[in-house]
């Protein structure tokens, strides 16, 4: 399976609002630096989520990004379908998941 770009950026992008555990909104410009996102990339993808209802915006000075739903319900591609952002941001992934990385040929390019 090959992952674009623009899928990779939004998940890392969901990671780190997910871990935030006061669930504190987090400027575009600290989540692009945090996550060497482009800015302009990253924009984009916040605007497809937001659309989504997967993320949110906070207007004002202690603005920007947050989660809309709670990342324990939001789930990721079909391989994934039951892969939370919430477990992805605490780094617990299910047996049926990490049983399929366990192979050196899992990580090959197909």
């Amino acid at each position: 399976m090959r992952v674009s770009a623009k899928s990779d950026y939004a998940l890392r992008a969901l990671i780190e609002l997910a871990s935030r555990k006061d669930g504190s909104p987090v400027s575009a410009e600290e989540l692009g630096r945090l996550q060497e996102i482009p800015h302009g990339f990253l924009q984009a993808i916040l605007a497809d989520l937001r659309r989504a209802g997967v993320v949110i915006s906070q207007r004002g000075q202690s603005g920007g990004w947050r989660m809309a739903r709670d990342a324990a319900e939001v789930s990721v591609r079909d391989v994934f379908e039951h892969v939370t952002i919430r477990a992805l941001a605490d780094g617990r992934l299910p047996k049926a998941v990490t049983s399929r990385t366990a192979s050196e040929d899992a990580w090959q390019p197909h």
